[in-house]
């Protein structure tokens, strides 16, 4: 009797242990369906995509980046269960042609791809009307303001920088000058920036170059520890650019628009259909993003 029952004891213990729920692993933070990914998992794609670590992230900037990625799984599981697969093959060679990826990391990434692609696929050109009426909505995104074409010197000494606006005075080559002294990126190119509007640049330049006329050359401006010298070589009076003119950026202004709205609303059926959670307090930092919060 006394062997029966310890059998039936042991028994029992086996029966509720099958139905108890397994647990979680204590590096995961989130839950995505039968998806788990860890606190690692999550630092790796920081490190990857915003180049940072997450010891110096704010808590609401961690919480948005936690709520991105998560989202990007979400598609890559929905991809996975509709059909959308990458060949092995192809897989393994993005790997091999990025440092430090992961397979799953390629994976997920090629199947989001895949899934966009077929998305972007069903989304139509907007029509005429589509196109005017966003025009006339959004009449100041296409008036220019005052704009400028700009060339720097940047120099550390301030001898140099005062002997070569006098050499600018006198009718010297601007692009020669900054080519042989500008300690800037464009030296090269003359040190052409570019044309600029008002808000482009500092205020402290921008007073001095917008009160030269074409073709002048501004003082020696003093900043911390440098010298800049800037010409305009060309104004353009404030405008509007009208329908004809702005009609290609405005199409794809719509296509992206109606892509992401797509994408949007099957994240939110996908996660309505997973099981989701973030494991709040397995996170270093106070999370305040928009996921279902889990307990352990």
């Amino acid at each position: 009797m006394t062997r029966r029952a310890t059998l039936a004891v042991l028994i029992l213990i086996l029966a509720f242990g099958c139905k108890r729920k397994p647990s979680t692993p204590p590096d995961v933070v989130v839950r995505v369906g039968d998806r788990m990914i860890t606190l690692g998992d999550f630092k790796r794609y920081l490190e990857r995509n915003a180049g940072a670590e997450l010891a110096q992230m704010q808590p609401e900037v961690a919480s948005a980046m936690l709520d991105q990625y998560v989202e990007e799984v979400i598609l890559s599981e929905h991809a996975a269960t509709h059909g959308i697969e990458v060949p092995a093959d192809a897989i393994a060679a993005a790997v091999r042609n990025e440092a430090g990826a992961t397979v799953i990391e390629k994976r997920d990434e090629m199947r989001r791809q895949k899934l966009i692609a077929s998305v972007s696929a069903e989304v139509p050109d907007a029509s005429e009307e589509q196109v005017r009426e966003y025009y006339e909505r959004h009449l100041n995104d296409f008036r220019s303001g005052e704009e400028v074409r700009v060339r720097q010197i940047l120099v550390r000494d301030e001898a140099l920088a005062n002997q070569i606006v006098a050499g600018l005075r006198k009718g010297g080559s601007f692009e020669d000058l900054s080519l042989q002294h500008s300690l800037a990126p464009n030296s090269k190119k003359g040190g052409d920036i570019g044309y600029i509007s008002r808000g482009d640049l500092p205020k402290m330049f921008e007073d001095e170059i917008f009160a030269l006329k074409a073709g002048a050359v501004s003082n020696v401006i003093k900043t911390d520890n440098s010298f800049h010298i800037f010409k305009v070589d060309d104004r353009r009076a404030p405008g509007a650019i009208e329908l004809g003119a702005a009609a290609p950026v405005i199409r794809s202004r719509l296509r992206e628009d109606a892509i992401r709205e797509r994408i949007a609303q099957l994240v939110g059926r996908t996660r309505k259909d997973l099981v989701l959670g973030v494991l709040t307090r397995r996170l270093p930092f106070n999370y305040s993003g928009t996921l279902p919060r889990q307990t352990e």
